[in-house]
């Protein structure tokens, strides 16, 4: 949703990510582009490893030179903090590669609108304009600050931390029962094995 914004703006094209068989087209196309943007969710604090992988192919096929390059990562938790590492992954590539890092936007709560607008995130009013901004710099191939992100999402409170971590807690509890679990038993990982 948040590339395809982009492309009503830009014109570009998009390319899905294969998830079987090699990279060798998506690098192709990735050689091509004048700037390249990658999105996807943030799977436990980075882009899933087949995005990753993707990375390591294109590291190792090479043939880039000064292309643009932009990240975007969309994740559940409303902490922009705990989705940035992999822009950090991003711009590490772009600097081994021969790729010009130009920034990129983190969408924290983003797994909250389930396909829907961005207009329906729950910070919609600096959410919306800050990624307009995003999509400026891109569209002008300027650099882009990490405060657009940043100042856009502002974390929820202690309080409704505390409330979301307990309404979280009692969702994995009744899921847990549900599939015969004992939430209390000790964790079999934590048992010692012979």
């Amino acid at each position: 949703m948040l590339l395809e914004r982009i492309r009503l703006v830009s014109g570009g094209e998009m390319h899905f990510l294969p998830q079987e068989g090699g990279f060798d087209e998506l690098v192709q196309a990735m050689r091509e582009a004048g700037t390249i943007i990658i999105s996807g969710p943030c799977y436990i604090n980075s882009y899933p490893a087949r995005l990753l992988e993707l990375l390591e192919a294109a590291a190792r096929m090479g043939g880039f030179s000064g292309q643009k390059l932009y990240g975007i990562i969309n994740g559940g938790m409303p902490y922009v903090h705990t989705h940035r590492h992999g822009l950090y992954c991003l711009q590490f590539f772009a600097e081994q590669n021969g790729l010009l890092w130009q920034g990129g936007f983190v969408l924290g709560g983003g797994a909250m609108l389930d396909g829907a607008p961005l207009e329906k995130h729950m910070a919609r009013r600096s959410v919306v304009p800050a990624f307009s901004e995003f999509t400026r710099h891109v569209v002008e191939g300027s650099q882009t600050p990490d405060a657009l992100y940043e100042n856009a999402q502002n974390p929820p409170g202690k309080l409704v931390t505390r409330v979301f971590a307990w309404l979280l807690s009692r969702m994995v509890v009744k899921r847990l029962k549900e599939y015969g679990h004992d939430p209390t038993a000790p964790s079999w990982y934590l048992n010692e094995q012979d």
